[in-house]
């Protein structure tokens, strides 16, 4: 769409400035309201750390049900991209593989609790498919944020996390009622212009 009359282009200014939340493109974010990671607690580089693994493994033991699964997961999951975070920002390389491997593991997991078949018979369904469609979304997009301030070896870690998030979300997204799948559209192309943009920055040697 093309703004020529004075009146649409402060319109369009004042949108943008005024806005809270503006991303690296100059457009409004559509992640404004994201929450983001928590304190990451223990790290694979510290002792102990295999017990924090027993208690999540223990809380999925007693989950008697698939949102329990998914919740519990997802916050797992969560805690594993702080602890990523952390370990890459100390250049600490197997340290923070180690925290990945576990975060794909209770991505797995949610994935896995999701019913066989969300279809618009299935609310419950639908909304825990949606659930994990949005935390992979956000995951992605914190990543590409804190990708910024990283190391050109902890970069590569990264891009391989890149490479695979954008290979698994279509499986996942693609369970979603046409409705639902297309209200992501704007979080799926912003994920898509920020993971671009962090790779090219990589290529560029930024």
């Amino acid at each position: 769409m093309k703004f020529h009359s004075p009146q649409n282009s402060l319109l369009v200014c004042f949108l943008l400035v005024s806005s809270p939340a503006v991303a690296g493109h100059g457009f409004v974010t559509t992640f404004g309201d994201i929450e983001w990671l928590p304190e990451p607690g223990r790290t694979p580089d510290t002792v102990g750390y295999q017990f924090d693994s027993w208690s999540e493994a223990g809380q999925l033991w007693l989950a008697t049900t698939a949102r329990q699964v998914v919740d519990l997961s997802l916050g797992f999951a969560r805690e594993k991209l702080a602890e990523t975070e952390a370990m890459l920002t100390a250049q600490d390389t197997s340290a923070a593989r180690i925290a990945l491997e576990q975060y794909w593991y209770y991505i797995d997991r949610a994935e896995q609790a999701l019913p066989q078949a969300a279809d618009g018979q299935d609310e419950d369904g639908i909304a825990l498919v949606e659930a994990l469609t949005t935390h992979l979304l956000e995951h992605q997009y914190i990543l590409t944020i804190i990708h910024t301030d990283l190391s050109v070896e902890s970069r590569g870690i990264l891009r391989e996390v890149f490479t695979t998030a954008q290979q698994r979300y279509p499986r996942i997204a693609d369970r979603l009622p046409r409705k639902k799948r297309g209200a992501l559209f704007f979080k799926e192309e912003e994920v898509r212009w920020s993971v671009e943009m962090a790779l090219r920055e990589d290529e560029e040697g930024g």
